[in-house]
């Protein structure tokens, strides 16, 4: 069912999201009954080397079921995006917080 889900109906769920954003997007998955090679198989192929979970090219952190995109990648982006130059003011430093959300 759910290979199915992943096959059938996630593509109708992304439908209007932009094109850009998709190809940005990182899928996240942990449950056991989604450990199915036939999901996997269907993951590789559709976020290549961007999905997280069992048996996947990112392992899911241990003990980390509650682990959500904003703390495993968002917060270190955004740092490397606001940090890349030194920073003369906390004016700056809000203008850029702000450019890169």
């Amino acid at each position: 069912m759910y290979a199915d889900f992943l096959r059938n109906q996630l593509n109708e769920l992304l439908e209007d999201v932009p094109l850009d954003v998709v190809h940005r997007m990182w899928f996240m998955h942990g449950a056991p009954p989604h450990f199915s090679r036939v999901a996997r198989h269907f993951l590789d192929e559709r976020f290549p080397q961007k999905w997280i979970g069992r048996g996947g090219p990112i392992a899911w952190p241990a003990r980390s079921p509650d682990l959500n995109p904003l703390d495993f990648y968002l917060w270190g982006h955004l740092k490397t995006i606001v940090y890349s130059t030194p920073i003369a003011s906390v004016e700056v430093l809000r203008a850029r917080i702000q450019q890169a959300c």
